[in-house]
């Protein structure tokens, strides 16, 4: 069983400094149960400050892996993480594992979900949503460019309640070439664009999809817009006509879904 954490007990433990930069801390609850649950080897530290079942369950857990766990005051683990924003619950991981594009493309041949490319997201909130939305709505993948976009980080893994366990994550340095290679291996771009000479609702996704999706500000880059096959918008009937970047990708890929799951259940009929 876990170790109890009441309060009159808790000791003051100083944490471990033996990793260097390239450590993730990520928090929260979720992220945290979620990691640990999709990929233990990664967590190379728990660090508690709250004592209640769900922190119990955390650290059974983290124990059974044979995962340290420091236990400390909630304002110490603030100072630590230079933060309150963790609901008493962290953990340092050794890094991020991206996927490679290669591997990727490999493995596409069995998979025909969704993916995600996404160009040049600059909040972090936004890009957590968007990655949260995609596991639930059964995306396959997300393609990162490495620069002009926010990396993944703890406040991505937390505002994607933990999803980021759950979801390959790709960086690639040359997004464009990234798309054509996609392309090659039978995959449609279609991008979201406000100007986009389509209704979402008026294609047919019955191919593979490769949903892409601009930045907050300027929305897809020239280059980027003109190598996708379809450019697409979200009709609004409200005096607002523009989205957030992460409810906007979460509608189509949403009608994405909706539609192939049709065609699916379409061809198990006698």
């Amino acid at each position: 069983m876990a170790k109890n954490l009441s309060k009159n007990r808790r000791p003051r433990v100083k944490p471990s400094r033996d990793v260097g930069e390239e450590a993730l801390w990520i928090y929260g609850v979720n992220p945290v149960w979620e990691c640990l649950k999709a990929h233990p080897k990664d967590v190379m530290e728990i660090y508690c400050s709250r004592d209640d079942p769900r922190a119990q369950v955390v650290l059974q857990l983290a124990q059974a892996h044979n995962i340290p766990v420091s236990v400390m005051e909630r304002r110490d683990l603030s100072n630590l993480l230079g933060h309150g924003h963790h609901q008493g619950l962290a953990a340092r991981l050794k890094t991020f594992r991206y996927e490679a594009l290669e591997t990727l493309l490999t493995r596409l041949e069995a998979h025909k979900r969704p993916l995600l490319v996404l160009d040049g997201l600059q909040d972090p909130h936004n890009l957590g949503a968007i990655v949260r939305s995609a596991c639930f709505l059964g995306a396959h993948a997300v393609i990162l460019p490495k620069d002009r976009s926010v990396p993944v980080t703890g406040a991505v893994f937390k505002a994607s309640a933990g999803a980021l366990a759950h979801l390959l994550v790709v960086q690639v340095t040359n997004l464009v070439r990234a798309m054509e290679q996609l392309k090659s291996v039978g995959y449609w771009m279609v991008g979201l664009d406000v100007q986009g000479s389509l209704s979402i609702y008026d294609l047919e996704y019955t191919m593979p999809v490769g949903l892409v999706v601009g930045s907050e500000g300027t929305g897809l880059r020239p280059l980027v817009k003109k190598t996708c096959d379809f450019l697409v918008k979200i009709p609004g009937t409200g005096p607002v006509q523009s989205l957030n970047a992460s409810v906007a990708t979460a509608v189509a890929l949403a009608e994405i879904r909706r539609q192939q799951q049709l065609c699916f259940n379409a061809s198990l009929r006698p």
